[in-house]
């Protein structure tokens, strides 16, 4: 393993577009008191990336499962439409830039008309992409020229019916997708926070799919309270969501290979350098399964023990409080029971979702009657506690009668405000109001429009004055950190 955080080293955090550093005194670092965070020795970098393209369109490596996109193209492919699924404006969307002007210059090389190329979105439940969006999905090169073949999907307009879940749930597609001789999904892997690994089939389900399948699957992450066993990020196997979704995506592609659509994923594994490490072309299932083991190279990170405090940037997922949750999800089982995640986010957009700023306003009530009982000297353990669960139920409960996309962040929020106990979820950020502060479950770091680095380093030196505590910093949120021994 490779140590990120070593004596006199400490990783500088995303904040926006600048960094934030010099935030902890030397006496953490001369006392061992900084926890080494050990992300994996990782995978060299593809010396030839169009080659490697190039080789994932013309050499399945599934080759049982389905043949390349050259020999169908050369064997079945009679002049219909190909529909190419990439990434929306909520993901990095750093593979596609890179590589779809190569996929799309080969496909037309190999007798694909540009008039039959559509570029499909995979929007999901998403809202609709801002002016300055289109181009971070597709890059400088493809925006606008391409601007005629591109198609943001909706999940509520023009689908067609391909089969029914056992539940009675219907699964629809994108009918774009769906007319299409071919589809291509064009997708990087990612550790996600309740359907284990994004990529391959979640390309599908819920990323060109209907509401009402994407709403049956997001149900399958809820237990008692919180999440359901093994709903958690790197898990598949056992996980109630992928688990639905495989099955909602194998009955999508049976129904599709019955009308001759033929379905390929081109997938990509990234370092954190946004660097390729792994690409390969064939089955979506399989390759997405395969390419699983480059992504735990890259992005499997361990601590030898849970911190006091682990501080962790959202980078890219800072845009507002919605994506930074994922940040607080993987930082929070970095420390321990009672432990202390901060997120640096500054979250231009705040919410980012009006389902998740709704629900809030049904936990805020309590767990301010809970904070207005603790300053009269109640116990902040026991009644923050009850407080917290009270929350978390009245908020499951009203998500589980009436599920929209959204609804599940706050219950992931107050799942891990349950895990690190009350008072113990901060956030430094500059794009919330008043009124949305007083809604999260947060304590925040300074003053709102104060330098950020500055604050941080105010926070980190209170914290000091009550013992010695030992601190973790995380600066990539998308690390999938566990728990392993020296």
């Amino acid at each position: 393993m490779a140590t990120k955080a070593v004596l006199g080293r400490v990783p500088r955090l995303a904040y926006g577009d600048r960094f934030l550093s010099d935030f902890l005194p030397e006496s953490v670092l001369s006392e061992g008191r900084l926890v080494p965070l050990r992300t994996p020795e990782g995978a060299p970098a593809l010396a030839d990336v169009p080659g490697a393209l190039r080789r994932s369109l013309e050499e399945s490596s599934t080759p049982d499962l389905a043949p390349s996109m050259a020999e169908w193209l050369a064997s079945t492919y009679h002049g219909g439409e190909v529909s190419v699924i990439i990434d929306d404006y909520a993901r990095p969307c750093a593979h596609q830039r890179l590589l779809l002007p190569g996929l799309l210059d080969w496909l037309q090389a190999h007798g694909v008309k540009r008039e039959k190329i559509n570029l499909i979105i995979a929007a999901a439940t998403h809202r609709d992409p801002k002016p300055q969006e289109w181009p971070y999905m597709l890059g400088d090169k493809l925006w606008p020229a391409w601007q005629d073949r591109t198609f943001f999907h909706h999940d509520r307009e023009d689908l067609e019916r391909l089969g029914t879940m056992p539940d009675g749930t219907p699964i629809e597609l994108n009918a774009r997708a769906a007319r299409s001789q071919a589809i291509i999904s064009l997708c990087d892997l990612d550790y996600h926070y309740f359907a284990g690994v994004s990529g391959g089939p979640k390309h599908i389900v819920p990323g060109i799919a209907g509401r009402a399948i994407t709403t049956a699957d997001h149900l399958q992450m809820f237990g008692e309270l919180g999440f359901a066993p093994h709903v958690d990020m790197g898990i598949l196997d056992g996980n109630p969501v992928y688990e639905y979704k495989r099955a909602a995506v194998r009955t999508i592609l049976d129904a599709l290979k019955a009308r001759g659509t033929f379905v390929y994923a081109v997938v990509c594994v990234l370092n954190p350098a946004y660097q390729v490490v792994a690409l390969e072309g064939g089955d979506i299932f399989a390759v997405h399964r395969k390419l699983r083991h480059a992504l735990d190279k890259v992005y499997a990170a361990s601590i030898p023990e849970l911190a006091d405090i682990a501080i962790v940037t959202a980078r890219h997922l800072g845009i507002n409080v919605y994506q930074a949750g994922k940040a607080i999800n993987a930082a929070a089982r970095a420390v321990k029971p009672g432990g202390t995640v901060v997120c640096v986010a500054p979250c231009p957009d705040g919410f980012g979702n009006e389902e998740f700023r709704n629900l809030m306003k049904i936990a805020a009530p309590v767990l301010q009657e809970a904070e207005a009982e603790i300053a009269r000297g109640a116990d902040p353990g026991k009644v923050g506690a009850a407080a917290i669960d009270r929350a978390l139920r009245a908020v499951q409960d009203l998500v589980m009668a009436d599920f929209k996309i959204g609804k599940q962040k706050p219950v992931d929020m107050l799942a891990q405000y349950r895990r690190t106990g009350w008072g113990h979820l901060w956030l430094l950020c500059d794009g919330l109001t008043d009124e949305e502060r007083k809604l999260l479950p947060f304590r925040y770091v300074g003053k709102r429009g104060e330098d950020p680095q500055r604050r941080l380093q105010e926070w980190v030196r209170e914290q000091e004055t009550h013992g010695k505590p030992t601190y973790l910093i995380v600066d990539d949120p998308t690390y999938w950190i566990q728990l392993k021994g020296a």
